[in-house]
Formats: structure tokens, C-alpha cells, sequence
């Protein structure tokens, strides 16, 4: 079989394969300067916007938003499909994370040979991603020696990303999620506050996180309207954040608030991104 031609490739073939590779080893280098698991996750989500990447997890093959102790998820993606995905307990049949069980080489969502094996359930599923527009992806799976298998996938517009891009992404999956492992006994940074909400403010956060307006909560608790935007703000300033969603993301890996007591219904169609790393730790 004849070998790729790269002594007749263009020089800009070359210039771009060498900026992956730029890229690859300064998020390498980069990495070792963070101390805590958000700003590896948020390292890795300026490379991958970098190549055209909109979306990213990097997990454990376990429910995202109730990790084992000892798993590792990090992601920017969408919460509403975050929280949909966990409630509805897909990571036990979910596509892309069944499919990595058994291979070990990388894979495109929209690959025709491996969308031929997926079950209507499976096809289903990432029909529902698609609403938040997790559309096109890449994955690579992870097998480590020991603990939970494990993958990072990236998410991007269809035809946008180089496959060159995504051949880089290779070691940087590896040594991603190594380095995480690694900083386990790290404490991400947010969690050393304690107490960050006060019991009415973390009920009301509850109501939030279960879809409910403003006017709801005030009467379910009693209290006026102004009253509950009056917590609202003081949430918002707690937790450092600035939207309703971001709120929700925030108190549930600070631990405020737990995803288990949530009452979560299926999300509605939403282009609506947190725009918020999700880390636990």
C-alpha cells in the first residue's frame, strides 16, 4: 500500500501540523503549572476552542453529576443535557460511552459504519443531543490500568475542525486525564469554602434547579416576589456567578445543593450554554 506523500505537501500542510503540535506541548507544558482540577479543565477548553472545538468531557464512564470519589469529569457541556442525561441514567447505554468499552481507537459521531451498530434507543439519544447542539463529535477512548474505563469527546460544528486537530488531541486525551487523576488529592480550589448559602438560600436554589419562576417560589415559601430576587442576588454573589443556570452548576459541585434531591424533568429545546466548567472533586 503506497504511503502518504508528504514530501509533496503543501507548506501550509506543514505549517498547520506543526501548530497542532505547538499547541499540543504548551497545553503539556501548561499543565504544569495548574493546581487545581478547574483550571485543568479550563486549560483545556481554551486549546480546544482554539482548534474549533464548542464543546468537550473529559470522564469517567459514570453518572457525570454524581461521580464516585474517585472518578473524573470534566466538561463545558450544555447543564440542561447534563442534568437531562444523568436523570435519565443514560451513561449506562449511552452510544458513544458503550462503544468505548470495547475499542480503542477514536471515532466520529457521524462515522456511517459505527452509527449501523447503534439500537433506535441509541440513535435516539443522540438525536436528543442534537437539540442542544452536541451534533458532531469526536472521541477518544481511555483505558486505564486501573479504575473506570473512561473517554474524552469534543463537540464542534460539522465540516469546522481539521482531522489533523483531532489527531493532536491524541496524546493531549491521555495526559489529560492522567494529570487529573494525579490531582485528585488536590482540592478544587471553590470547594474549601464551606457554608457558602444559607438554608434559604439553598432552598430556593433547589426551586431554581427544578425549573421553578420566581413567582413560584415566592409562593411556595410565602414570601413576596422582591423578597426572592432579593436571595437570588445574594446567591448569584455567593456563588460568584451570574445566571440562574451557572447558579445550579456552581451549587451542586460546591455541594450546596445535591442532584439527588432534585426533582429534574426532561429539558426543553434551549441554545441557552452555562458557559461553566463542570468539575467534582
Amino acid at each position: 500500500m503506497k504511503g502518504r506523500d508528504f514530501g509533496s505537501a503543501p507548506h501550509f500542510f506543514w505549517g498547520t501540523l506543526l501548530n497542532y503540535y505547538d499547541l499540543t506541548q504548551k497545553f503539556i507544558e501548561d499543565c504544569k503549572t495548574v493546581t487545581s482540577l478547574r483550571q485543568l479543565a479550563e486549560l483545556f477548553n481554551t486549546l480546544s476552542k482554539k482548534i474549533g472545538c464548542t464543546h468537550f468531557v473529559c470522564m469517567s464512564h459514570v453518572n457525570a453529576l454524581n461521580p464516585p470519589d474517585d472518578a473524573i469529569v470534566l466538561s463545558n457541556y450544555p447543564i440542561e443535557w447534563a442534568m437531562y442525561h444523568s436523570s435519565q441514567h443514560y451513561h449506562t447505554i449511552d452510544p458513544v460511552l458503550h462503544t468505548c468499552k470495547t475499542q480503542l481507537t477514536p471515532f466520529k459521531w457521524s462515522d456511517e459504519h459505527w452509527r449501523h451498530f447503534l439500537n433506535p434507543k441509541q440513535e435516539y439519544i443522540l438525536a436528543e443531543a442534537s437539540e442542544f447542539d452536541l451534533i458532531e463529535g469526536y472521541t477518544i477512548p481511555i483505558h486505564p490500568p486501573s479504575g473506570y474505563p473512561a473517554s474524552l469527546s469534543v463537540a464542534f460544528e460539522p465540516g469546522t475542525v481539521d482531522q489533523e486537530a483531532l489527531n493532536a488531541l491524541h496524546l493531549v486525551a491521555f495526559f489529560l486525564y492522567e494529570t487529573a487523576l494525579r490531582m485528585k488529592t488536590t482540592k478544587v480550589s471553590v470547594h474549601e469554602h464551606k457554608d457558602l448559602l444559607t438554608e434559604r438560600q439553598r432552598r430556593i436554589l433547589e426551586l431554581i434547579a427544578q425549573g421553578k419562576s420566581n413567582w413560584d417560589i415566592s409562593v411556595i415559601l410565602s414570601v413576596s416576589e422582591n423578597t426572592v430576587k432579593d436571595h437570588i442576588s445574594n446567591i448569584f454573589k455567593n456563588l460568584n456567578v451570574r445566571t440562574r443556570q451557572q447558579a445550579i452548576v456552581r451549587g451542586l459541585f460546591c455541594g450546596e445543593i445535591r442532584y439527588l434531591d432534585l426533582d429534574v424533568s426532561p429539558p426543553v429545546n434551549s441554545n441557552e450554554k452555562s458557559g461553566l466548567v463542570i468539575l467534582r472533586d
